[in-house]
């Protein structure tokens, strides 16, 4: 079985989380009014994990926000619908496109399907990374999105999510970086001098993220966490 932490502490720390669990299994928080902790616990995880992914570091400064979701997955897709409705919003799209490398997650794939997108995946380069100049040649007046992941699932390796960035300001399209695998060791990693290339709001272009508080966040399966750059991305609903 995999487990995201090991050792002779591990026993303490599920017992504590099973503790928890079953303190909180009767609420419901679609009823914020009556289970009013809840809210203020999902605001408090949201708050602090905007601060580890750059909420200090980045011009919008509080303007960072976002909410928790039962995974991954519905992070991701959050996340996608979230552009596909912006981008209609500022530039008028109805035939919406998204561009992310062959190492993306497979939940976009499912987000394509669910909201109307059509998905572009293309070859990752020489070294597993999302090839910058493929995405290039993709993009047209349709795309909302293109995506990078820090690290991708299937070789643990970063993506250029600098270069990504800088693509994405240029042409004005949303840019969505998969930290749920890496968002809770990265900013660590990097404190402690390990040469961590940069991975999150603190580069310009990122307007969201996904991360997993499930993984290395330590926390129950399933809660993660879905951001975005500003309140302006996330009130969007059509």
């Amino acid at each position: 079985m995999l487990r995201y932490i090991g050792g002779s502490e591990s026993d303490g720390h599920f017992s504590v989380i099973n503790e928890a669990c079953s303190m909180f299994a009767h609420t419901n928080p679609l009823h914020l009014d009556v289970f009013k902790s809840v809210a203020r616990f999902e605001a408090e995880v949201v708050a602090m994990t905007a601060a580890l992914l750059g909420s200090k570091e980045n011009s919008s400064g509080g303007q960072i926000c976002g909410n928790m979701t039962s995974g991954g997955t519905e992070s991701i897709l959050l996340a996608v619908k979230t552009s596909r409705d912006y981008m209609k919003s500022k530039k008028g799209i109805t035939r919406p496109e998204m561009i992310i490398p062959l190492s993306g997650h497979s939940a976009y794939d499912k987000a394509a399907q669910y909201f109307n997108i059509k998905l572009w995946r293309v070859p990752v380069d020489k070294n597993f990374q999302a090839d910058v100049k493929a995405i290039r040649r993709h993009i047209n007046k349709n795309t909302i999105l293109i995506v990078g992941s820090a690290p991708g699932f299937p070789h643990g390796i970063i993506d250029p999510i600098e270069e990504l960035g800088r693509l994405a300001s240029s042409f004005g399209i949303c840019f969505h970086v998969d930290l749920c695998l890496g968002g809770f060791v990265l900013p660590f990693a990097r404190e402690l001098g390990y040469p961590i290339p940069p991975f999150d709001f603190s580069v310009k272009g990122v307007s969201s993220i996904s991360v997993d508080v499930h993984k290395y966040g330590l926390a129950p399966k399933g809660t993660s966490i879905v951001l975005y750059r500003n309140h302006e991305i996330r009130k969007v609903r059509q």
